[in-house]
């Protein structure tokens, strides 16, 4: 009898300290950084932000607009990752924030498909594009296609 009660109460301090640990705080548009304020306001002005959330761990900041796009953000405002989730990135916003090598070699080798989603990192760039089926382009960080990818 003691037996699953005892392991009924590690599993609930288990799921304690994991939910914990885990805390997403949600928070205003005002609570964002700057620099995430005005990447929102410069690329989607007529959408509004549906949730913010802070992380307790990088991207610090997720947020969800009212067109589905999820946005994340470092500590410091700058963008981490852009998913349109299904739909396909505005051509500005690509514009805006890829290389130029990155642009041209999309216009070079896939002239026709659209980006889905957008991604960066310390070892570059992931490129999502809105393919049957999905194809995923990888990129260092100065823009050029990447042979071998290591997270």
């Amino acid at each position: 009898m003691k037996r699953p009660i005892l392991t009924f109460v590690a599993l609930l301090m288990m799921c304690i300290g994991y939910l914990a640990c885990n805390k997403h705080d949600v928070i205003y548009f005002t609570d964002l950084p700057t620099a995430a304020q005005n990447f929102l306001q410069k690329y989607f002005p007529d959408n509004l932000v549906a949730s913010a959330e802070r992380h307790s761990d990088e991207p610090l900041f997720e947020v969800t607009l009212d067109n589905g796009y999820e946005i994340d953000f470092y500590s410091d405002g700058s963008w981490q990752k852009i998913d349109s989730k299904a739909a396909i990135l505005p051509a500005d916003l690509i514009q805006g924030v890829l290389p130029e090598n990155i642009r041209s070699y999309l216009a070079e080798n896939y002239p026709l498909a659209e980006v889905s989603a957008i991604e960066r990192s310390s070892v570059g760039y992931v490129v999502k594009l809105a393919t049957t089926p999905t194809t995923e382009l990888y990129f260092d960080p100065d823009g050029n296609i990447a042979v071998y990818w290591d997270e």
